[in-house]
């Protein structure tokens, strides 16, 4: 896929695609167009090209709105259930569009990461369960406990318009209207549906790195080495994937 100026090559699977190439001389607004468009169609961009010349900020200023917002995800050794907390989105009260994270130092055993696909975990289920998860409501409660938001259990991709679970196997903790034994069950069951393999890509990590994923259609989870000291990994988080992508949870029409 080449939309100037970004050259993008399929990973292979249900999502992913790698980033070849960035024209930084290119307009701005041409940039984050591109990226959005192949975001939208991959889910997860992965760049391995270290050494290019960027400065987080200005990579962000080509690709996000005006809300993009830094965090340090981690330096040193970080549990994985840290890194996920970090970087699921589903018990944040303004869910985010959208995560960058940059791979700054790795450790000499590396690391991996799982995203899975929260359209394809929606599909790969039959159509009187699709039928009766649309009607339903989930919680997603924040890691001390404290607060739980409530979203429907199913939504439309914004730009794309393809339903996705609103769900996360770590933060997501209930169906609502529902009896409670059948709520684990459903549970359990998207549980098993979001880490199918034929529903992801496991992709390691390398110093360097960029990855960036659409948080409406990718489920990321660390699998391994993140608990190592040696990380460096810094992130960026924004309500919306460019200036003509709509909030998160507003429908483009037309």
């Amino acid at each position: 896929m080449t939309l100037k100026p970004v050259i993008v090559r399929p990973l292979g699977g249900i999502l992913g695609g790698e980033v070849l190439g960035i024209d930084l001389s290119a307009p701005a607004a041409g940039v984050g167009r591109a990226l959005a468009c192949a975001l939208s169609e991959y889910g997860v961009l992965v760049c391995r090209e270290g050494n290019i010349p960027l400065e987080e900020e200005q990579f962000l200023g080509r690709l996000f709105s005006q809300d993009a917002r830094f965090h340090c995800a981690a330096s040193g050794g970080l549990p994985p259930a840290r890194f996920s907390e970090a970087m699921d989105p589903a018990w944040h009260d303004e869910r985010p569009a959208a995560i960058l994270v940059r791979a700054e130092q790795v450790p000499a055993q590396g690391g991996e990461s799982i995203w899975s696909s929260l359209h394809a975990a929606y599909r790969s289920l039959s159509a009187p369960m699709r039928r009766y998860l649309a009607t339903l409501n989930a919680a997603h409660v924040c890691p001390e406990g404290q607060m739980e938001i409530w979203r429907p259990l199913v939504a439309p991709h914004p730009v794309t318009c393809e339903a996705c679970l609103d769900f996360s196997p770590d933060f997501t903790s209930q169906i609502g209207g529902v009896p409670e034994e059948e709520s684990r069950l459903i549970l359990k069951l998207l549980r098993n549906h979001v880490y199918t393999p034929e529903n992801q890509i496991r992709i390691p990590w390398c110093e360097g790195m960029l990855v960036l994923w659409d948080c409406r259609i990718a489920h990321h989870y660390p699998v391994g080495g993140f608990a190592a000291p040696g990380w460096r990994l810094t992130g960026f988080s924004s309500r919306r994937i460019h200036a003509a992508d709509p909030p998160a949870g507003e429908n483009r029409t037309g």
